[in-house]
């Protein structure tokens, strides 16, 4: 089963931490780089993604079949999306409990969901090998 782990994230929760907190509440560099080794050792971590705040971003829609872009973010909200996971997983159990393995979400919301089609299983529903 494969799963995608969303890390959001609020900026004004973030406003005056010092960069010694940030790293704390990732639980810092060596646990992190421990963390991922284990799991990409054991093929649960497939793709870590950190995203740039929603600032540096480009919003694009297609109006009259023209490009329309936009630097401001999609959605008018506090929280924002900050990077994901996808993890692949014997059982959602399994995934729960490599979500608990970090730190951040003692800190920031995260959201689990299964992925119920990744680009194999698309190729393979478009008939391509």
């Amino acid at each position: 089963m494969k799963f995608l782990l969303l890390i959001h994230n609020n900026a004004e929760a973030l406003e005056g931490l010092t960069e010694e907190q940030l790293t704390e509440m990732s639980g810092g560099r060596e646990h992190v780089a421990a963390t991922a080794r284990t799991l990409l050792a054991s093929g649960e971590l497939l793709s870590v993604l950190a995203l740039k705040e929603p600032g540096e971003t480009k919003d694009i829609q297609v109006v009259a079949g023209t490009p329309v872009i936009s630097d401001r973010p999609l959605l008018e909200t506090k929280e924002y999306l900050a990077g994901a996971m996808v993890l692949d997983c014997a059982s959602i159990e399994r995934a729960l409990e490599i979500v608990t393995l970090i730190p951040l979400v003692n800190y920031r919301r995260v959201e689990l969901r299964e992925i119920r089609l990744d680009e194999q299983a698309f190729l393979a529903e478009l008939g391509e090998p």
